[in-house]
């Protein structure tokens, strides 16, 4: 199994970089050996996570954007309806926006398709692996790594991942479109790793619960950014506000100084030549 489309020289070249993979699960296995717990499965979670490092700077503009374009959906759909007899403008104006927020809208793709030959590359590498010790291909329930999950729990698991990480990802549930590949790729992607070998679903979930993570962490980031907006929306909303002004009451001269003087006359001097008179 290799990418379809590919002429001799391209093939050549995929499989001196499915070689080249088999080498570095080996690698990985020896470093287990070195930590004293030899086994092919942990070597494939270390494998996992380097990869997961290296594609970090990556997936972390892939989640970003993927987040955005969900959260920019109900303007591009109200630019679609107010262009649809205009397509020339429509991508012009969809284009004014995706700059406006300074996003890439095929931001998302690129990482994916880097994804793409590592999982050809697991499945061809594991598939004719040559393990060292056969023992060590023992992973939990499954005696091989090498051969699918006769119990299909690695299955269970990347349809559980993928459906978890795309409903964290998802800003609005109501939409159609992405309510419906909420289900149908978990489906698809437990029914495909069902007839592959076991280290590929292994890797697929690892790779799954490192998203997730990565995905909550940025999803809190933008609560935080969010609500550090609106409370300096509101400050400055304030600034702006006039400063109402106060207006001092004045008494009229009148009252208030008779009844100042009345209460100054009716002291006990003023008793006393009462009486006199």
């Amino acid at each position: 199994m290799h990418p379809a489309g590919l002429s001799e020289q391209e093939i050549s070249l995929w499989q001196t970089f499915v070689h080249w993979f088999s080498q570095f699960i080996q690698f990985f296995y020896e470093l287990t050996v070195e930590f004293g717990i030899p086994n092919y499965g942990l070597a494939i979670i270390l494998i996992t996570i380097v990869i997961k490092i290296v594609l970090l700077p990556l997936t972390q503009k892939q989640m970003t954007s993927m987040r955005a374009m969900q959260n920019m959906q109900p303007r591009i759909k109200l630019l679609q309806e107010r262009y649809k007899d205009d397509p020339k403008t429509m991508q012009l104006k969809l284009g004014e926006l995706y700059k406006e927020q300074g996003i890439n809208p095929l931001g998302g793709c690129l990482p994916l398709l880097i994804q793409m030959p590592i999982f050809f590359a697991f499945y061809q590498s594991l598939y004719k692996f040559q393990f060292t010790e056969v023992a060590h291909a023992k992973f939990f329930w499954i005696q091989n790594i090498g051969q699918p999950d006769p119990w299909y729990i690695l299955a269970v698991l990347v349809a559980g991942t993928t459906f978890l990480q795309q409903r964290i990802s998802m800003a609005n549930i109501d939409d159609p479109t992405q309510k419906t590949m909420l289900y149908v790729m978990p489906l698809m992607m437990g029914w495909i790793t069902t007839t592959v070998p076991a280290g590929l679903p292994l890797y697929w979930s690892v790779f799954n619960v490192l998203g997730i993570i990565q995905q909550l962490f940025i999803n809190r980031k933008e609560e935080v950014n969010s609500v550090s907006k609106e409370i300096k929306s509101q400050e400055e909303s304030n600034h702006l506000q006039p400063t109402p002004t106060i207006e001092k009451s004045v008494e009229p001269a009148g009252e208030g100084n008779v009844e100042k003087g009345g209460q100054k006359n009716a002291g006990p001097s003023s008793r006393k030549k009462r009486k006199k008179r």
